[in-house]
């Protein structure tokens, strides 16, 4: 645990930082030891198959526009800007999770990635899937697969939750705000995801899975050239796991699948086009929290992990389908179009109930649901809830090269947006569509309060009936339309002197309107209209050294806020503000190793804040605007190969946050990962590992801690800093087979992931371990 009372002076942490960038690279990284003959072979790339006696998974190595098979960092990337640069030449702080790294350290779910990345902290609502991801202290809105911006975000009805790993090459994370390629720009960070891709060399990766909690997980990755020359080739992903967890009654299983296609039409033009499933369920999930943090004398609850109060056919299941197709055209040597197209299909299904602290109607007055010691005072609050998600995302994009003053100009104009059409099934008493026991629901088909009983919640085996359902055509329909065109320019000024130039004109649309059981129009429950919408972007980059630039950043801040509502149910106004960074980024041995430190600074006016208290009608939380919210911080960044067989993923982050009262993200962060393969007698084995650690948290608490007569003690609930490690061990047993060993949390820390909401909590995971067997051919 860090404390927060023995941190660095601002100044005294900067300079060491400053001294981190200059000095790790010219001496460690570059040491006698590496030696410039032994540094190259090393590194050469192998373009063609080995025969199979020589064969040997730690130098196959598939060619690709970002192959990340044997590092940590990639060598370029157009989604900060649409323009293919370096991290050193992008004037944003970028974090990549590859592929090597997410074999190394079991990297399955989007959960692990954001778990893994620096500077990103998480929210977890429930153990339904949803979990809320943030970055220089705000949520983060913004996902995007191949450059197509989706709904990934891991609510009820996003599809972030079913994001399976082994279908993807590698996740960058751009912090920041990034609205020059989406419209919508936050000033936390942008998610942004590469499937995996046919290549022209035939390959077969399988893998095998075991850990504690009967967990069992299965991959197949399958790369096949359709004829001899390869220029029609593809790409089967096939990835399944089945687990208990932590919890009692709970379970999960997942599935993914990835048919990619690549035709070479002529030397011109390609043509890509795919199908993509993802599923996820959680068998025994929870609605709005986990354990409860205080019994009704207020004194702490302090329950071991393993209990779940919830219902035995409590379950959340999300499937998201996509089809996928891309056309590129190279005009010539400088000038290439590319066309993009998916249409994307999210269904989502919530059958929950779970014992809570809850509130009811008005004439229920106040919460209920707080547990006595003796077993009595719990009620199971449930929820039953359907959603279908389709959403049509295009892109079109040229980009090119011109000379001027003396240097290759680099421009790109583009047009994209989406077109997201989200369908929430209607269910409530008045339809006649929503029933547990014959108790009348709360609100919709909601359960709260002091509906349904439960006698005894120390004895409780999660035996309750279940609800009965059925759809109509009463449904609430929210269409949000985003879509505008961008350019954005990297001109080299001088020698060592770089601008990238940007600007996007956005509109943004959004409708809701209830229909019906009859599958008529009633109602509509907000709208909202913005048109011209610009979102500048100015970056520039100056070489101090060869390996080492100074760089700047601006861009405007705009994100709609459809989500969050206000007392009479309508969507807040938009955030509205200005996202600045500067910093210092160095590159080394031919970008196998990238460095960055970033100060930045955030301002924002409206936004959104939640009042504790709950729209009676909707069951949903209401929100108020906030003007003058201010993030500023500090992020330094190492990726890459330190040293011959040396990779590394670093990241230290320092946060300040003002004008919400509370701070849920720690004023300090730092996450580590990292592997060494021996040389010589041992280089066989691989072995490395990892820590994440953190100070305190101060988290807002609804409605607080009981003092008796219906009053609450609503201070903030301050959480201390914990420190979790990582270990990993690879042995290659033959040329083509490896064995590796992963242990995450190994001290079995016991921390929170959430506390507050409703009074309840969500405990991270205790100590767990894999073994992993996996093949390559």
């Amino acid at each position: 645990m860090i404390n927060k009372t023995a941190l660095l002076p601002h100044g005294t942490l900067r300079s060491i930082l400053f001294a981190s960038v200059l000095i790790i690279p010219s001496h460690a990284l570059s040491a006698e030891n590496l030696k410039k003959k032994d540094f190259h072979h090393h590194y050469k790339v192998r373009t063609k198959i080995l025969s199979s006696k020589n064969k040997s998974i730690e130098n196959i190595s598939v060619k690709g526009k970002n192959n990340t098979l044997n590092t940590y960092t990639i060598h370029k990337t157009s989604a900060a800007t649409g323009l293919p640069l370096s991290l050193r030449e992008t004037p944003q702080t970028v974090t990549v999770i590859t592929r090597q790294l997410m074999d190394d350290m079991q990297i399955n779910t989007l959960d692990d990635v954001m778990k893994t990345t620096a500077g990103v902290t998480s929210l977890q609502s429930d153990n339904a899937g949803r979990t809320t991801y943030r970055a220089r202290g705000f949520d983060i809105t913004n996902y995007r697969v191949d450059g197509m911006q989706v709904n990934g975000s891991t609510g009820f009805s996003g599809s972030g939750s079913t994001m399976n790993m082994d279908l993807y090459d590698n996740v960058q994370i751009i912090r920041g705000a990034n609205g020059l390629m989406g419209g919508t720009g936050d000033p936390s960070a942008t998610i942004y995801l590469e499937r995996k891709q046919p290549t022209k060399t035939q390959q077969i990766n399988a893998m095998l899975r075991l850990g504690n909690w009967n967990d069992h997980r299965v991959m197949l990755d399958i790369n096949k050239p359709l004829n001899k020359s390869g220029t029609i080739r593809s790409r089967y992903v096939f990835s399944w796991e089945d687990s208990d967890t932590f919890r009692q009654r709970e379970s999960f299983y997942n599935i993914g699948a990835l048919a990619n296609f690549v035709a070479d039409l002529s030397s011109r033009d390609v043509i890509n086009w795919g199908f993509q499933y993802e599923k996820t369920r959680d068998n025994g999930a929870s609605w709005g929290s986990n354990v409860p943090i205080w019994y009704a004398d207020g004194t702490r609850t302090n329950l071991p992990r393993s209990t779940n109060p919830v219902a035995n056919w409590s379950f959340s299941e999300a499937n998201t389908m996509s089809v996928f197709g891309n056309y590129d055209h190279s005009f010539s040597q400088n000038w290439h179009l590319r066309v993009s197209y998916m249409h994307t299909w999210s269904g989502n299904y919530q059958n929950l109930g779970n014992l809570k602290v809850n509130n009811g109607s008005k004439s229920a007055g106040g919460y209920a649901g707080f547990w006595n010691q003796d077993g009595t005072g719990a009620y199971l609050n449930a929820l039953h809830a359907e959603y279908n998600d389709t959403r049509d995302t295009a892109d079109v994009r040229l980009t090119g090269q011109f000379k001027a003053l003396g240097h290759a100009q680099n421009l790109v104009f583009g047009f994209n947006g989406y077109n997201d059409e989200l369908t929430t099934w209607s269910f409530s008493n008045a339809l006649g569509n929503c029933n547990i026991a014959n108790v009348t629901p709360y609100s919709n088909c909601q359960y709260r309060s002091t509906g349904l009983a439960i006698a005894d919640w120390k004895n409780w085996n999660g035996s309750y009936a279940n609800f009965s359902t059925h759809r109509t055509n009463a449904r609430e329909v929210n269409v949000t339309r985003n879509y505008g065109a961008y350019v954005s320019g990297h001109f080299v000024l001088a020698k060592g002197l770089n601008l990238i130039l940007g600007g996007r004109m956005s509109s943004y649309q959004y409708y809701s309107g209830i229909y019906n059981k009859k599958n008529a129009y009633s109602a509509s429950s907000g709208s909202m209209n913005q048109n011209a919408v610009l979102t500048p972007f100015m970056g520039i980059v100056y070489d101090l050294t060869k390996n080492i630039s100074i760089y700047g950043s601006y861009t405007n801040i705009f994100t709609p806020q459809s989500s969050y509502r206000d007392a009479n149910n309508q969507p807040l106004s938009p955030v509205l503000g200005k996202s600045y960074e500067t910093g210092l980024k160095g590159e080394f041995f031919h970008s196998r190793l990238n460095t960055s430190l970033a100060f930045y600074l955030n301002n924002q006016n409206n936004v959104a804040k939640t009042t504790g208290i709950t729209n009676y009608i909707t069951g949903n939380t209401i929100y108020t605007s906030t003007d003058g919210v201010r993030t500023e911080g500090i992020d330094f960044d190492i990726s890459g190969q330190i040293s011959r067989g040396l990779n590394m993923l670093f990241g230290y982050s320092y946060l300040q946050e003002k004008g919400l009262g509370y701070q849920e993200d720690p004023h300090n962060l730092i996450k580590m990962s990292t592997t060494y393969n021996f040389q010589g007698a041992l280089h066989n084995l691989t072995i490395g590992g990892g820590f994440s650690t953190q100070t305190s948290t101060s988290w807002p608490v609804n409605p607080g801690r009981p003092l008796g007569n219906r009053k609450y003690d609503a201070s903030n609930l301050y959480l201390n800093g914990y420190t979790l490690i990582n270990l990993m061990a690879r042995y290659r047993l033959t040329n083509w087979l490896s064995l590796t060993g992963n242990i995450s949390n190994l001290t079995d820390k016991t921390y929170y992931r959430q506390a507050g909401f409703y009074d309840g909590a969500i405990y991270g995971q205790p100590r767990t371990f894999y073994f992993t067997i996996r093949g390559r051919y």
